[in-house]
């Protein structure tokens, strides 16, 4: 372990960077323990505890607020109002528990996982085209009560001929995303 402003820096601009030593060394040993093999304590600039927050081991986006920012997101909110929402309700940008742009980047990130309309009946005209050109491609789409699209299967013939010749199969597990849609 190291501060995260020890090494030295390439860029021309100015850095967070400085050259010093400051560091945790460790390695297992056989029973599981760990046993320190270096310690160097020698920090050259202050070191301020309300300025954790702001480093990357120490920022954390709330589950409750993540389904939050979605759901404004989804209803059409801006996504600089929403981040703004969340830090009065948190009662400042220093308690979101992260910074801004973290958030900011999570509302893009989940825009780009979500399916738009029309998408899943997308999928399924691109299957049947695809069966039709070729028998023996296969997929199963899985659609619940509401009519969201909660999987997709899909084997290529390639895939199953290779799977004849080798008995490998290569599987996405995709449940990152298995409480988007709990109530």
């Amino acid at each position: 372990m190291v501060c995260d402003r020890s090494g030295t820096s390439k860029a021309q601009k100015s850095s967070k960077k400085v050259d010093y030593k400051a560091q945790l060394n460790a390695k297992k040993i056989d029973d599981g323990t760990c046993m320190v093999t270096t310690m160097v304590s020698e920090h050259t600039h202050e070191i301020d505890p309300a300025f954790s927050q702001l480093m990357p081991a120490h920022r954390q986006l709330w589950v409750k607020l993540m389904r939050q920012l979605e759901a404004n997101d989804i209803a059409g909110l801006r996504s600089c109002k929403n981040v703004r929402l969340c830090e009065v309700q948190c009662g400042g940008p220093q308690n979101l528990g992260c910074l801004t742009k973290d958030y900011r980047n999570y509302i893009e990130e989940r825009r780009r996982l979500r399916l738009g309309e029309g998408d899943a009946e997308a999928i399924q005209q691109m299957f049947t085209r695809l069966q039709l050109k070729d028998p023996n491609f296969f997929y199963l789409m899985d659609i619940d009560f509401v009519g969201r699209l909660r999987n997709v299967l899909w084997i290529h013939p390639r895939s199953r001929a290779t799977y004849e010749e080798f008995h490998d199969v290569v599987s996405f597990d995709t449940t990152y995303l298995v409480n988007k849609y709990k109530n």
